[in-house]
């Protein structure tokens, strides 16, 4: 071969092989190419879509939900739920309470006598019994006191027994056009409503 043909060939090989070197080199060094399509996602976004928003409450419940009541009669009727428990006020008179406890306060009240039936067919706990009153539009709730003559429900009341409390409120005179009375005797049942103008005792 032709000396100077001979030279121009390895010339060419050399070239080829820096050019196939660098090319391996370059791969060898470059960085790696983050996946970047619409399948793809990372840590901090899963993290966050798995996170529930805390401003979300899955249910209002406790203290803002509205406890059931039944449609009310007035304070000189019987009320009677759908399970057989009747009660009724069988006394309304106008008193003096007097402050026993923390919190209480003396002064005008009315004293309620309430007769409880038990029409089921199971003894009825009056543990579980509550009364309260509320007078005026807004339905302010009256303080409870024990004196003079105060007498909660107490033990159970067997299927067909009635038993009577002496529950009193304060409740200025002014304030006693209308007074409603709620009575609770079990978890999940309707309240049982008088309401009405309490001025006039009976």
């Amino acid at each position: 071969m032709n000396p100077v043909v001979r030279r121009r060939v390895l010339i060419g090989i050399a070239i080829v092989v820096v050019v196939v070197i660098g090319i391996g080199i370059w791969f060898l060094v470059r960085p790696a190419a983050h996946p970047s399509g619409p399948g793809s996602s990372t840590g901090s976004s899963s993290a966050g879509s798995a996170t529930p928003d805390p401003s979300v409450s899955p249910s209002d419940g406790g203290a803002s939900e509205v406890l059931p009541e039944l449609d009310p009669v007035g304070l000189d009727q019987a009320a009677v739920a759908a399970s057989g428990v009747g009660a009724a006020i069988t006394k309304l008179e106008s008193i003096q309470g007097e402050a026993v406890g923390a919190g209480d306060i003396s002064g005008p009240s009315i004293r309620v006598t309430i007769a409880l039936t038990n029409g089921t067919s199971a003894d009825l706990d009056t543990a579980f019994i509550a009364v309260n009153a509320y007078s005026g539009p807004d339905e302010t709730p009256a303080n409870l006191l024990v004196k003079p003559g105060g007498k909660p429900f107490a033990g159970v009341i067997a299927p067909g027994g009635t038993q009577e409390a002496v529950l009193i409120f304060a409740i200025p005179e002014a304030d006693r056009a209308d007074v409603k009375i709620t009575l609770d005797y079990q978890a999940g049942q309707p309240s049982l409503v008088f309401q009405g103008d309490a001025t006039a005792p009976f």
